[in-house]
């Protein structure tokens, strides 16, 4: 927030001081009728400006605050009175006009807020006029544009969009939650503590791995609620849109999702197949692929289960998958020298939405050879429907074994396919060639698809090449998926987790000086997780705690090991004992590498208090409330008496009277051969 102020000189600082502490002083004594809880503005235009100052606003938009203190001055005053409305005495209710409300307060009390002069006090009225309209796409209804104070330009505009977006994502704030509680039953009512009390926001700021989006989580309990929070969430995104087709510098951002994690009940959930047109939208709209470049995942996805089942049938066969764009990047072609379809497959499985061939019977009865060691990536039979996110009509050309080739054209997803015969000479196979639709970034689509594969399929066993519109050519996947660690020295600790069908490794840099290894690099992502060489997610919550800021890891799902994926394929619903294995698993790939570090001290004769702070730091990896015997038994000496010690002391500190009793009954669950032995040290005093 101090980026925000840093360009006011003192004079300003101190007005807008004591704007503040006039706003709070009036908020203390003032009731809100029709409101749940007091309301707090100077909270509220705290939270409004850590978060512009902190992540919503861009490095364009931030100079702009720091190069002219006028718009620094205007944006902190306005953040203090935009809901200055609510201290008029009336109830409160969702379609009260706060806007004009905050505006003719500050008119009538702008003395009594310590403002210098009336023009000052005008702009601020200005500017929560503009709040309100802000997201609005027509122009006439958001008033007048920047005005003049002072010699500058106050781009009131972009002031007034600021704050009514950084408040419609504050869902806790007065206003907001207004809003929100419109759509819920009994809203006329007046609000409740019940509703504002049945979720909580976990989080606010930019996507991890969706560019120019927003993501909010939120923990809800409540389905009514939950509803009225996706309502929430489409009006905001299209206030975003108006914004950034009005407001200059515009938002980084276009895109918003709430991700909300449901308590107690269960929501609508996209897993299940489905069978109808209406349902067939549904699955088409941004909330299951909310990135648009996941039709290349999904394409891939397909040929790499042709390629898988044509091996079945011929195990001198040789997969190959390729993808191109043509010269003016109007089409991208994806070909596989897979098993291909032919009219029979296409009728019962490409036309069946929500029917994957690759989990049908007749594949899985193939599948149970034992000697057979191919897994099939396809589970829902929706992926391809991710294409018209992009296309506007879809050419396949495809043959299997020796039935006659198909060239099916698609233009719509509510019209017929056209379907027609091939040559003979069409190679086994199928070649899918998307149309894209137009498009106003053509010159760096081929950038952006290119980086979106080569994060998705890095470690996919199957190369693929990729050409782009100059015809240059790329092998994307067959990384392979161990850390590289550079010979000769000593900064790279890499360890394999151990599977049954999956594999695994994880990271733990060191630093180093002339004399050896001295700490612990940080490093964070925690655990990127693939199945079957395509990434899904990132889950730092599969290493300890203690172990999250240091070491980074990479699991292959693949075969025993599979887990079920959600239908966009970002998440992975594991079981609490799947997840639990998991983690053990990890642990112990931990051991090894702080074991051979604790080797490597040795070797290089490291200081007594470089050794012991690095053994002290290690053994936070190790919870003695998660190590069993066998972590216990393999980890080496000093480390295994640091665990020993934290477990005694948590137990004399939680547990005070176990040396003259002898007893801990609360400790049960502490079933360890190793924790049973210290338990046991307690003895009875004599």
């Amino acid at each position: 927030m101090e980026m925000l102020t840093q360009s006011l000189d003192d004079d300003l600082k101190a007005e807008i001081e004591t704007l503040r502490e006039s706003v709070r002083r009036m908020a203390i004594d003032t009731p809100i009728p029709g409101l749940p809880r007091p309301m707090t503005p100077i909270v509220q235009a705290d939270r409004i400006l850590q978060r512009l100052a902190h992540w919503l606003l861009d490095d364009e938009q931030r100079q702009v605050m720091i190069d002219h203190p006028w718009q620094a001055y205007f944006l902190n005053a306005a953040a203090c009175l935009c809901d200055i409305g609510l201290m008029d005495g009336r109830s409160v209710s969702a379609d009260s006009n706060m806007a004009r409300r905050s505006h003719d307060w500050i008119q009538l009390n702008w003395q009594a807020l310590g403002i210098k002069d009336a023009q000052r006090a005008g702009i601020m009225a200005l500017i929560c006029l503009q709040i309100k309209a802000a997201g609005d796409r027509d122009p006439a209804r958001v008033g007048p544009g920047p005005v003049r104070f002072a010699g500058t330009r106050i781009n009131t505009d972009l002031i007034a969009a600021c704050i009514h977006l950084a408040s419609a994502l504050d869902l806790k704030s007065p206003a907001t939650f207004m809003a929100i509680a419109a759509r819920l039953p009994g809203s006329s009512s007046g609000l409740s503590t019940t509703w504002m009390d049945a979720f909580e926001v976990d989080g606010a700021g930019p996507h991890p791995y969706l560019p120019a989006t927003i993501r909010v989580k939120i923990n809800c309990r409540d389905p009514e609620l939950h509803r009225a929070l996706k309502h929430h969430e489409r009006a905001v995104g299209e206030r975003l849109k108006g914004i950034n087709q009005r407001v200059r510098p515009r938002f980084l951002f276009a895109d918003l999702i709430y991700e909300i994690e449901p308590a107690g009940y269960q929501p609508v959930d996209l897993r299940y197949t489905v069978d109808t047109a209406a349902a067939l939208q549904l699955f088409m709209g941004n909330r299951l692929y909310a990135d648009k470049r996941v039709f290349l995942r999904e394409l891939i996805q397909n040929a790499v289960d042709a390629c898988s089942m044509r091996k079945l049938g011929d195990k001198a066969y040789m997969p190959a998958i390729a993808i191109a764009f043509n010269d003016d990047i109007s089409r991208i072609t994806i070909r596989d020298n897979g098993i291909g379809m032919d009219r029979q497959w296409l009728e019962k499985y490409f036309l069946s939405i929500g029917i994957s061939f690759y989990q049908s019977d007749e594949v899985r009865a193939v599948n149970r050879d034992p000697r057979i060691d191919i897994g099939f990536i396809s589970q829902f039979g929706i992926g391809f429907l991710s294409s018209f996110l992009v296309a506007e009509k879809i050419v396949i050309r495809t043959r299997k074994g020796a039935s006659p080739g198909l060239l099916i054209t698609i233009t719509s997803l509510k019209d017929y396919f056209d379907v027609r015969p091939l040559d003979d000479d069409t190679p086994v196979g199928t070649e899918v060639t998307l149309h894209l639709k137009p498009s106003k970034i053509n010159y760096c689509r081929s950038i952006e698809f290119t980086g979106y594969l080569k994060t998705n399929i890095r470690f996919l066993q199957i190369p693929v090449r990729f050409t782009d519109e100059r015809g240059n050519s790329t092998i994307l996947g067959n990384e392979p998926l161990s850390y590289a660690v550079v010979k000769n020295t000593e900064a790279d600790f890499v360890a394999p987790v151990i599977f049954d069908d999956a594999e695994g490794f994880i990271y733990l840099g060191v630093k180093m000086h002339d004399a050896g290894i001295f700490a612990l690099e940080t490093a964070t992502g925690g655990i990127s997780v693939f199945q079957d060489g395509i990434f899904v997610t990132q889950d730092d919550r599969l290493l300890p705690e203690g172990a999250r800021q240091h070491v980074v890891g990479r699991i292959n799902l693949k075969g025993r090991d599979k887990c079920e994926l959600s239908m966009d394929r970002n998440r992975i619903f594991w079981t609490g004992q799947r997840k639990k294995q998991i983690r053990q698993r990890i642990l112990l790939a931990l051991v090894g590498i702080a074991n051979r570090l604790m080797n490597a001290l040795d070797a290089q004769g490291a200081s007594v208090d470089t050794r012991n702070s690095l053994i002290n730091h290690l053994a936070i990896f190790f919870d003695f409330s998660e190590v069993d015997d066998v972590v216990h038994d393999r980890l080496c000496q000093p480390l295994r008496q640091v665990v020993e010690k934290r477990f005694r002391d948590f137990v004399r500190v939680h547990f005070p009277h176990a040396r003259s009793s002898g007893r801990i009954p609360e400790a049960d669950g502490y079933n360890e051969q190793w924790q049973q032995r210290v338990l046991a040290s307690f003895a009875p005093m004599n």
